[in-house]
């Protein structure tokens, strides 16, 4: 029996250390209310399209750090600036793949999302994202909706908890 059990505990081990490590994004929990403080903008949005941004050539290596361009059919807005009105389509720049902290890519579904504003584009992450119901509670717990306007007391503050995204190895913490 101890056999069986030394055995067992040794091809585990092996399987763990040879196999490739392992990608994840890694994101704080997330803080709505401050986050909403924090963004240049906030809304809530349906998930339209996915596109990658110059693609590479049939044969050429995929990355999931590949800019995207994520297409949002506006819903509410939370916190406006450039692009941000009830009804319209907005980009938002992120990364591929969830892996490395891209946006979800859900078609079809509602996300909050908070917003920075760099380079004349919105970019949002994983870290970003939260369910309508939290985008809710945080704008009634600080401020209501905004008609989709810039708010002062948000442009241009900090961005700290928006820039959270980070790829981390999965299987090497393990040892």
């Amino acid at each position: 029996m101890r056999r069986a059990i030394a055995a067992a505990g040794t091809a585990l081990a092996i399987a763990l250390v040879a196999a490739p490590a392992a990608q994840a994004c890694s994101c704080a929990p997330p803080d709505p209310d401050e986050m909403l403080k924090e963004a240049d903008g906030a809304f809530v949005g349906r998930l339209m399209a996915v596109r990658v941004v110059d693609p590479p050539e049939e044969g050429e290596p995929i990355s999931t750090a590949d800019p995207t361009d994520f297409i949002y059919r506006v819903g509410r807005v939370y916190n406006g600036g450039p692009g941000l009105r009830r009804g319209r389509r907005v980009r938002v720049r992120s990364v591929r793949s969830e892996v490395t902290c891209g946006l979800p890519h859900g078609r079809g579904r509602l996300y909050g999302l908070f917003l920075t504003r760099a380079g004349g584009r919105w970019h949002s992450n994983l870290c970003s994202v939260v369910t309508p119901a939290q985008m809710r509670r945080a704008a009634s717990s600080g401020r209501s909706e905004v008609p989709g306007r810039a708010d002062a007391r948000t442009c241009g503050a900090s961005r700290s908890r928006l820039a959270t995204g980070v790829a981390s190895r999965r299987v090497g913490a393990l040892f």
